[in-house]
């Protein structure tokens, strides 16, 4: 792949991400541990030997191969969010997570009280467990969650605890890239929970990402973010927000999220619109210093339900237009090559075109 980039004047940036198959040969090593004490299916990001192999692959990239940067992803989120089912998953991302010695022993650092905080997590389970099983309080969802968290403070402590520990994991393989290869950069894939949940998007800190950070790919997949942004309130009427009707739960996320799209019944069939991507990527622009580059994710073709939006030549045109109009400093055309659709792709290209002569 290098010499035929080469040949043709590309830069090659490297993709990793935050995924393991349960059957990798060690990965018992490294296993976050759930609030009853069993393997999760996911890597604790305090595990050293988690911890040791990403920077151990950040290492051997840039030692034994002449690319010209680094792009690491992670699509997931603590402990607190996943019990609330707050992403635009299926609805099966509950894992309460972590526990592990690592984790305990980090926790007792910072001074959080590890019972109380598995406590206030099996009783969170517990009120999460009967709000989708349609056994609403008689004070309702979010009274009675609020309650939960007065009586527990740990429950936010832990899912601090967590991200910190994600965090700690960026700051290290970006100190460690920036050792071996100065000039090289090294950035983040954004998840694209982060348009959905207001609760994972505050813990998406553009500002504090400019610290360890030569560029941010923040997805604003317009297409298939109608399908998942449904998805989203679907999952959170069930536990949180389940006082509110689907499309109240709808609104209150345009507002706080700060864009306003179609109603629930049309978005996933229409998708997101080109407004959404300027919103999104002004917000990011706004929200780095300088340095850091914004580099907008863009999709095309990324499958969806049978009866959901497909992604048309004009999706991917105006969208490109509307990330260049909001001061992005590039595009990600996402996800894969091998999915998209050539026509679809050369919308891309013609957008790109006509901004530079205009």
């Amino acid at each position: 792949m290098l010499p035929a980039a080469r040949r043709r004047n590309m830069k090659v940036i490297c993709w990793f991400e935050d995924v393991f198959r349960r059957d990798v040969p060690g990965f018992d090593k490294a296993v976050e541990i759930d609030v009853h004490g069993k393997p999760a299916a996911t890597a604790c990001p305090r595990n050293p030997n988690v911890r040791n192999f990403w920077l151990g692959l950040v290492e051997d990239y840039l030692r034994s191969y002449d690319v010209d940067g680094l792009m690491w992803g992670s699509e997931r989120q603590g402990p607190l969010d996943n019990a609330l089912t707050a992403s635009h998953g299926g609805g099966t991302e509950r894992t309460i997570a972590c526990f592990c010695q690592f984790c305990l022993e980090a926790a007792r650092k910072e001074g959080i009280n590890v019972e109380r905080a598995r406590a206030g997590f099996l009783e969170l389970e517990r009120w999460t467990t009967a709000m989708r099983n349609g056994q609403k309080p008689a004070d309702g969802a979010f009274v009675t969650f609020w309650r939960l968290l007065l009586k527990y403070p740990e429950l936010l402590s832990w899912e601090q605890l967590w991200n910190e520990g994600l965090n700690d994991t960026y700051r290290s393989m970006y100190a460690l890239a920036h050792r071996i290869a100065p000039a090289k950069g090294m950035g983040w894939h954004i998840w694209h929970n982060n348009s959905f949940s207001p609760f994972y998007r505050a813990e998406q800190d553009y500002a504090e990402f400019s610290k360890y950070s030569d560029f941010l790919k923040v997805v604003m997949y317009n297409n298939c973010g109608g399908p998942r942004l449904a998805q989203y309130v679907r999952n959170v009427h069930t536990t949180l927000f389940a006082d509110l009707a689907p499309e109240q739960v709808l609104d209150f996320t345009y507002g706080v999220q700060q864009y306003r799209e179609q109603t629930l019944d049309r978005i996933p069939k229409a998708g997101l619109s080109s407004d959404y991507v300027l919103r999104e990527t002004k917000r990011a622009v706004a929200g780095v210093t300088s340095h850091v580059k914004i580099w907008p994710g863009i999709d095309i073709d990324i499958p969806t339900g049978a009866n959901d939006k497909k992604t048309q030549p004009d999706d991917v045109y105006q969208a490109v237009k509307a990330a260049f109009q909001g001061a992005a400093h590039g595009v990600l055309l996402s996800r894969k090559y091998s999915e998209m659709k050539l026509a679809n792709l050369r919308a891309a290209g013609r957008a790109i075109r006509e901004l530079k002569t205009a």
